[in-house]
């Protein structure tokens, strides 16, 4: 059985009563629930009182103008479409209308179909909306779902499994300690992806406040890089820094860039084989010696970018097969994964390199991918100077 979509009300603002009457009537005829009032004020209690999908209203009924009912409808935080009547031959409301937030309007005197095509299209278009509107508050819902439902119990679990490893409920062998600690950087990777995908709903609904201050990225790289020691070492991984510390700092926010930092990291030991190497390498770089032709067209240069002269180089290299090419130009949309085999089985979210570009972006900076002449790859970062009395060396 088909489910029937509600009757739609909509409300008939005119002051002349034989005119309303038949613009009620055509519109019962076709489904609608119609409501007619006089003036203004009638219109405000009448809103005040239902739900309308649409409001036909007159550009100046009695005592309250047409706009001013219009300014009080989207002051209410109401979702009601509205299509203005104008005089034939006066025109000139529409553009202050449609400023307003008029979605259509109809020139006096107007024939029943037009009247009914322009009311049947503004009432799709907004149930289109609505579903929108709705998916949205889905998406919103969900992201606090992970952040309580999920996230919060994941960090118990690991709470709980960090007393076992650290031997509270009893001895524990070198074998089982290292399988405990397995399971704790598994619900780590899981409470990653969960903060990427709620950081990246935060940063498209404009709720995402970075604290932009100036520090030296070589100091957060090292304290990024000392948490993935034990884990490259596990999977017999070789884990190097080439860490320049006396270069001008960078204007970022401390914690977003830290995950960014972690976010490669990750990527690059999931992606490099037992025995291969990761090196992690920051450095001074003149804006004259970058080879700004050589950039991935995905890379978009912000205004005044190139002028800056003075940045610093971030990069994270690792061996392995590389990224495949038909691959390179999309890792940073959202959910593209590597076709590499290497690290597949150990999944993810396809978020770590879209919360990477955006937050980098953010910062005034860019970020893109390279193959290192089928021996692996490199993501590279490239932030202006946060210039303070510090020359760059153009190490």
């Amino acid at each position: 059985m088909v489910a029937q979509l509600p009757v739609e009300k909509i409300l008939v603002v005119a002051d002349q009563a034989e005119i309303a009457g038949q613009i009620v009537l055509q519109l019962q005829e076709a489904g609608f629930a119609a409501t007619w009032v006089g003036d203004g004020e009638a219109a405000f209690a009448a809103l005040e009182g239902e739900d309308f999908a649409l409001a036909l209203l007159d550009v100046m009924p009695p005592k309250v103008k047409g706009i001013e009912v219009l300014s009080h409808i989207r002051e209410s935080g109401k979702n009601t479409a509205v299509i203005m009547m104008i005089a034939h031959g006066n025109e000139n409301p529409a553009v202050e209308c449609v400023k307003a937030g008029v979605v259509d309007y109809l020139s006096k005197p107007f024939t029943a179909n037009d009247m009914l095509q322009r009311v049947m299209r503004t009432i799709a278009n907004r149930r289109v909306l609505l579903e929108k509107q709705r998916l949205e508050q889905e998406k919103s819902d969900f992201a606090s779902m992970l952040s309580h439902d999920m996230k919060n119990p994941l960090t118990a679990v690991i709470g709980s499994i960090d007393i076992m490893r650290e031997g509270r409920l009893g001895p524990v062998n070198g074998e089982q300690e290292e399988y405990l600690q397995s399971a704790i950087d598994s619900c780590n990777e899981v409470i990653a992806m969960i903060d990427n995908l709620l950081d990246i709903h935060r940063f498209e609904a404009g709720r995402m406040q970075l604290k932009i201050a100036e520090y030296g990225a070589a100091e957060i790289m090292q304290a990024v890089t000392r948490r993935f020691t034990r884990i490259a070492e596990h999977d017999g991984i070789r884990l190097k820094e080439r860490l320049s510390h006396e270069m001008p700092k960078i204007a970022v926010d401390r914690n977003a860039f830290s995950r960014v930092i972690a976010n490669l990291l990750a990527n690059a030991v999931k992606f490099t084989p037992e025995g291969g190497e990761i090196v992690v390498s920051c450095r001074c770089l003149k804006g004259s010696d970058m080879p700004w032709e050589r950039l991935p067209a995905y890379v978009i240069l912000p205004d005044g970018f190139v002028e800056q002269g003075c940045f610093v180089r971030v990069s994270i290299r690792n061996t392995g097969s590389g990224i495949p090419a038909a691959d390179l130009n999309r890792i940073f949309e959202r959910h593209v994964q590597s076709g590499n085999g290497v690290g597949r089985e150990r999944g993810g979210s396809g978020l770590g390199l879209t919360f990477c570009k955006i937050v980098i972006e953010s910062c005034g900076g860019i970020i893109w991918g390279e193959n290192e002449g089928g021996d692996g790859s490199k993501f590279i970062i490239l932030l202006p100077c946060y210039l303070n009395g510090t020359e760059c060396s153009g190490q």
